[in-house]
């Protein structure tokens, strides 16, 4: 399913590249397919992505769970309030999954079209972005407003954006993160980001951060936090290796030093273009400062507001090139690249974890018994 889709999405990206004309013609057509495709891709799937058990069964049990106070599974009221619009007419999941998907990909759609001059090449790279946060529903509605928010930042429409993320708040925490957008929306010179880039790899380097966790522990009192960092301390999951953790950063960068490079050729920029480089490069240097830190694990999905505008910083890379065998070249690679990094994400939840693979839906791999849906 995961590779089925993709490929769709790379030749609806392949066309829009190469041959624009026709996607302008059918625009609308193309887009109510790919919606729909991805809704449906969400919205049947079943005891597929993290956190299937916790949604799942705190939807069954929502009234139940409203009465008892203080509980570990409660939620924010804004997404009790969401869920409840759906469970006062069903117990039935699948329909909750699609309303769901139906909701965050009006959002997310709508964010695209305004914000990216390639839509459906953006569409793909953020496929690759959010099937390894799938089953992350509350976040997920969150990314969708900030998609729209994001819009309004554009036009400088600050309290617009301001809002819509306090009311994201309230559907996800972790939404506040967004408001790092505000600080980005002016150039900032090459050498400043050079320097904090070397700045930043010289203090992971150093093991410091490791170093304060004791000192984060004896700050906070939360018991939710401290059964992650014993879980996440127990399990080692965020032991890398250098070269890999080099490899991850060079991925990560050659993007943003190709746009530095070749600044000069980039015509038209606008407020956009310097938010979604400058979020993209502090997404990089959270990477960096938490790689391989007890850190990265607790942050790993906040970071996930930062690493999606590689969704718009590639489309920019790829304006620069001409249209030849040589950008046709870099054009199919991207489909890979996708994919690989789909893969790597996936184990990043650890050894013996199947939420993802196979894809389980109510009408494929049906049969298939997940081992692991919390």
């Amino acid at each position: 399913m995961y590779l089925f889709t993709l490929a769709v999405l790379s030749i609806l990206s392949l066309i829009e590249i190469f041959n624009k004309e026709i996607i302008e013609k059918r625009k609308i057509y193309f887009l109510f397919f790919a919606f729909f495709l991805l809704v449906f891709h969400d919205g049947l799937r079943w005891q597929t992505g993290c956190d299937w058990d916790a949604y799942s069964n705190y939807f069954e049990n929502l009234f139940k769970e409203l009465q008892v106070r203080n509980t570990v599974t409660s939620f924010e009221p804004l997404y009790n309030l969401f869920m409840m619009s759906v469970r006062i007419f069903t117990d039935n999941y699948s329909v909750y999954l699609i309303v769901h998907a139906l909701v965050f990909y009006v959002m997310i759609f709508y964010g695209l079209v305004k914000l990216s001059p390639t839509p459906f090449t953006s569409l793909m790279l953020l496929y690759m972005i959010i099937v390894p946060y799938m089953g992350t529903n509350r976040q997920l509605l969150v990314l969708g407003g900030y998609f729209l928010a994001l819009y309004f930042l554009k036009d400088k429409k600050w309290l617009f954006f301001i809002l819509i993320i306090l009311v994201g708040f309230f559907v996800h925490h972790s939404a506040l993160l967004c408001l790092a957008a505000l600080l980005c929306c002016r150039k900032i010179k090459t050498k400043y980001l050079c320097v904090l880039f070397i700045l930043v790899l010289l203090i992971s380097l150093s093991g410091v951060m490791n170093m304060l966790t004791p000192l984060f522990l004896l700050l906070v009192h939360d018991d939710q936090i401290y059964s992650k960092i014993d879980f996440y301390n127990n399990i080692r999951v965020y032991d890398v290796s250098l070269a890999v953790s080099l490899v991850s950063i060079l991925r990560k960068i050659v993007w943003l030093v190709i746009l530095v490079c070749f600044d000069y050729r980039i015509k038209n920029k606008d407020t956009f273009y310097y938010i979604s480089f400058n979020m993209y490069f502090i997404g990089i240097l959270f990477y960096v400062l938490l790689n391989g830190t007890v850190w990265q694990q607790l942050l790993s999905r906040g970071m996930m507001y930062f690493s999606v505008m590689e969704i718009f910083i590639i489309p920019y890379t790829l304006a620069l090139l001409k249209p030849n065998y040589g950008k046709l070249f870099v054009v199919l690679l991207l489909p890979l690249y996708c994919w690989v990094n789909i893969i790597k994400s996936f184990s990043n939840y650890g050894p013996n974890t199947d939420y993802f693979q196979p894809y389980k839906g109510l009408f494929i791999n049906t049969d298939y018994v997940r081992q692991n849906t919390d």
